[in-house]
């Protein structure tokens, strides 16, 4: 991990102590993102994306008023009231089984997931689930040609599709439908999950 400065500043709001386990330089370009497979040889980035949010869950988790903080957050459609059994690993793993995509946009979920944090959303056991799929659904429709609807992604989590609907439009206000993401940015995400691989 680099000592640059953060992207983003942190807000007011209940995540305002929220710090990034991925310094970045502030963004000058404005390009496309270049598409990288997923299933490049000797990487595994389904490992370290996990890896990423469960160091995220774990720093909040520090927090003395954790469980209040969970309880006063906002975010009621990602939440859900009981933890799931299957672990953030397994679950990654058989979105990525049913849903072929591009190394890159794993990055670019991560950096969405990186952006609600630090403004509105408080990473925790009850919401990281839904957070990292729906992440990685809006990364996906943004960088690819999309081939799954929210209909096919809503059989492959285990949610109904009314439900990703309104994740999606969730996810969409939190993020102020910013999904463009530089080269720049890309670059030094794309950078730390070769560090951490």
């Amino acid at each position: 991990m680099s000592n640059t400065e953060e992207t983003y500043e942190a807000s007011s709001n209940m995540s305002s102590n929220y710090q990034s386990p991925i310094k970045t330089k502030p963004s000058k370009t404005n390009t496309k993102v270049k598409s990288t497979k997923l299933s490049l040889a000797n990487i595994h980035p389904d490992i370290t994306f996990a890896k990423i949010l469960l160091h995220i869950l774990a720093e909040n988790k520090k927090s003395k008023d954790y469980y209040k903080k969970i309880n006063s957050n906002q975010d009621l459609h990602f939440t859900v009231k009981m933890r799931p059994s299957i672990s953030l690993l397994d679950y990654l793993r058989r979105i990525l089984k049913y849903i072929k995509i591009e190394f890159s946009t794993l990055i670019i979920s991560m950096i969405y997931i990186d952006r609600i944090c630090k403004e509105k959303v408080y990473l925790n056991e009850f919401n990281i689930h839904r957070v990292m799929l729906i992440a990685i659904y809006m990364a996906y429709t943004y960088n690819e040609d999309c081939i799954y609807d929210n209909k096919f992604l809503a059989l492959v989590s285990g949610i109904s599709k009314s439900e990703m609907i309104l994740l999606e439009e969730d996810f969409l206000d939190l993020i102020d439908f910013k999904l463009f993401v530089s080269d720049e940015i890309f670059e030094q995400y794309k950078n730390y999950f070769y560090m951490d691989l």
